[in-house]
């Protein structure tokens, strides 16, 4: 087993140049990193509110839908899941679906 410090990529980080990204890219990770807690602390106040039911519902919805038992829903997941529940959703909706959820 090699050493993690004996890496190639860790190896040359002394070699890396020290590149500007720019105002642009600051900016833009700046304002996802602000609408990544904006959206956490929306989701928290949301299930603040779910009833008990609610929660196991949610719960054992997502049991089922994730057949791997990874603890996470993939693509091929959430389309079989939603359609097994009686949802006809375009492929490009459940893509948007996991994006969303992805960014919280």
């Amino acid at each position: 087993m090699i050493h993690i410090t004996d890496h190639p990529w860790l190896q040359n980080a002394n070699k890396a140049p020290n590149v500007n990204l720019g105002e642009t890219v600051r900016a833009r990770l700046q304002q996802f990193s602000v609408m990544n807690k904006f959206k956490k602390k929306a989701l928290r106040v949301i299930a603040e509110h779910l009833s008990v039911e609610e929660i196991v519902d949610i719960k054992e919805m997502f049991e089922n839908m994730d057949i791997n038992k990874k603890g996470q829903i993939n693509f091929d997941e959430l389309k079989y899941g939603l359609r097994k529940l009686g949802h006809q959703v375009s492929d490009s909706d459940v893509k948007a679906l996991l994006e969303a959820v992805s960014y919280c």
